[in-house]
């Protein structure tokens, strides 16, 4: 082998360590943002004497919270960012390297369930919630509130337009990064 194919492999190495290393810790970050989110707040909310002395501080608290996960979410589409970069450099690579295409982790990814279903959908129906959660705990939780269905969907309205912002911002981010790969497989397929 030569010393280029030496270094191309080197490169590639290193590249899809990398990526497993953003993935797997958007994987954990993205199974452990809700659990703890839902951890904290039965805590905080569990206890009638906790909730007493804790709901003059309910807006700060889910301030804090939303704060804390926008700035999580905005990490999380910064990942997504560089994941996708780093797929499209592995594909040139395995391309370069001459790796067949049922053999290239990059090559052979599949875009994702029915064809959008994928990591940053996922993230796209996570942080949202998560987000909605602590919109909901700042701005309309009420100690002595009715818990109808009702009444707390009525109450939850900034929740809900939290979730559904944030779901189309991502729904929208994750197909400008899908879309190129969908086109390019498709004018790729022969024509019958």
């Amino acid at each position: 082998m030569s010393n280029l194919q030496d270094h191309k492999l080197n490169v590639y190495e290193q590249l899809c360590t990398s990526y497993r290393a953003i993935d797997d810790f958007r994987a954990k970050l993205l199974g452990l943002l809700p659990l703890a989110t839902g951890a904290g707040i039965f805590l905080l909310v569990n206890d009638k004497k906790k909730i007493e002395a804790a709901e003059p501080y309910l807006l700060p608290i889910g301030l804090f919270g939303f704060v804390v996960t926008l700035g999580l979410f905005c990490f999380e589409l910064h990942g997504i960012l560089k994941c996708n970069h780093l797929i499209k450099a592995g594909i040139e690579l395995e391309k370069r390297l001459g790796i067949n295409k049922k053999e290239g982790q990059f090559i052979k990814r599949p875009l994702g369930v029915i064809g959008f279903i994928n990591e940053p959908f996922a993230a796209g129906v996570i942080y949202p919630a998560v987000l909605a959660a602590w919109a909901f705990l700042a701005m309309d939780f009420k100690l002595k509130q009715d818990c109808s269905a009702f009444n707390l969907f009525q109450d939850a309205t900034w929740a809900i337009w939290v979730f559904i912002f944030g779901f189309i911002v991502t729904f929208v981010y994750n197909l400008s990064l899908i879309l190129p790969a969908h086109l390019a497989k498709r004018e790729k397929k022969p024509r019958d």
